[in-house]
């Protein structure tokens, strides 16, 4: 698994692979928020999203899940 940032619904998952016999090279795997799916080179992403109003600058991490409550993790 590659690196996975999200922006406004969109999922992409940034991976080294050869998908066109030419070598590998950076591709990305973006779901978007209505679960379509397609592989994109990294022009070929800031192009798609800038078609729907986001940048590449747009996308982050996703926050880490939260753990419970239980008091059992703090720092001291």
């Amino acid at each position: 698994m590659g690196t996975v940032l999200h922006a406004s619904g969109w999922t992409v998952e940034s991976v080294w692979l050869d998908r066109d016999g030419t070598g590998p090279r950076s591709w990305n795997r973006v779901v978007d928020p209505w679960g379509g799916e397609r592989w994109c080179t990294t022009s070929q992403l800031q192009e798609l999203l800038h078609r729907h109003g986001l940048d590449i600058g747009d996308l982050q991490f996703a926050s880490a899940p939260r753990r419970g409550s239980g008091g059992g993790d703090k720092c001291e």
